[in-house]
């Protein structure tokens, strides 16, 4: 009889332990890489920050810190891998003080279809920072997303271009929203 007991209590540690897993796999809601300081590159990037949004209706944000204040001519491209198959989903592409574009992609190197005037994405640069803001229920409201950030300059020569955490690869995910 003391057998039965035990199964009970182990059945129970064990419902335990599967209910709170899904909460367990879930990304953070906040992610910081750091990235060193290189004084040779075009538009340094010091760090990337993701943070998921605060609620439903408000924006995921992804902050680019720069060595310097922003100048004409600097650039900015971010990738958004939104269904994790560590392939670009969404581009955001900006040029300091002027428009910037949102297209949707499966490459690095070739824009799909032009989404800018659906408010998916907005860029601002000032500063020391660049700043995107994804609304997530625009691109049909992914759990999580991930970047590879690249800042550069026109005219200069590709290997001086600064990609955060490295050349076409993502950083790891955070969540895109909070979950209802």
């Amino acid at each position: 009889m003391t057998l039965r007991p035990r199964a009970v209590a182990t059945g129970a540690v064990l419902l335990a332990l599967i209910a709170s897993a899904p909460a367990q796999a879930l990304p953070p809601t906040s992610r910081t890489i750091e990235d060193a300081t290189q004084p040779g590159k075009a538009y340094d990037i010091t760090s990337v920050i993701l943070r998921s949004a605060p609620s439903t209706t408000r924006p995921a944000v992804v902050l680019v810190r720069h060595g310097r204040k922003v100048q004409v001519g600097d650039v900015v491209d971010v990738w958004f891998d939104l269904d994790g198959d560590r392939t670009p989903d969404l581009h955001v592409n900006g040029h300091a003080f002027s428009e910037f574009t949102v297209h949707r992609t499966s490459s690095f190197t070739k824009d799909g279809r032009d989404i800018s005037g659906k408010d998916c994405a907005r860029l601002a640069m000032a500063g020391h920072i660049s700043k995107v803001r994804l609304f997530s229920a625009c691109v049909g409201s992914p759990v999580s997303f991930a970047v590879a950030v690249k800042a550069s300059r026109d005219g200069s020569p590709e290997r001086k271009d600064d990609w955060t955490p490295a050349r076409e690869q993502f950083t790891k995910k955070v969540l895109a929203a909070p979950l209802s």
